[in-house]
């Protein structure tokens, strides 16, 4: 009776695994809509202008998969999220020739304006954290806790 009203408890690796099952379940979700869209051609472009949709979804995959497991979004998932996130929208604006400028370019010219800024960022983090030591979610390692 008593291992009955027990709850099951997860290890962390499981829990890890279960939110990778998760998240390419939701990236398989997320990018067969956009490929439906294409291909009832509701979006008048072609996937090579649109495949950074792709990343997109990869990164709101993670996030979105995150908040489904474990109510929260930890800073386990945050980072690769938002990096995808940005990363998709800034290969999205390039594709779409919203830049009148190639990428190849963009970063052979503006490569150390990209480096400084994401050293000013780095800093600022760092800034941030000293000064909320307690608070910060990336002061402590958040992967390996069981509640959720």
């Amino acid at each position: 009776m008593e291992n009955l009203e027990q709850t099951k408890k997860v290890s962390p690796a499981g829990l890890r695994k279960r939110s990778l099952y998760i998240a390419l379940g939701f990236m398989l979700v997320f990018d067969s809509i956009f490929f439906a869209l294409l291909n009832i051609e509701l979006l008048h472009l072609n996937l090579k202008e649109l495949w950074p949709v792709i990343v997109i979804n990869a990164g709101l995959a993670f996030l979105v998969s995150d908040l489904f497991i474990y109510k929260k979004i930890r800073a386990v998932f945050l980072f690769p999220s938002v990096a995808l996130f940005v990363l998709g929208i800034i290969f999205l604006l390039f594709s779409l020739h919203v830049f009148h400028i190639s990428f190849a370019k963009f970063i052979s010219v503006f490569w150390p304006i990209v480096l400084f800024v994401l050293g000013i960022l780095l800093i600022l983090v760092y800034g941030v954290q000293r000064i909320n030591s307690e608070e910060f979610p990336y002061i402590r390692d958040d992967s390996s806790d069981d509640s959720f």
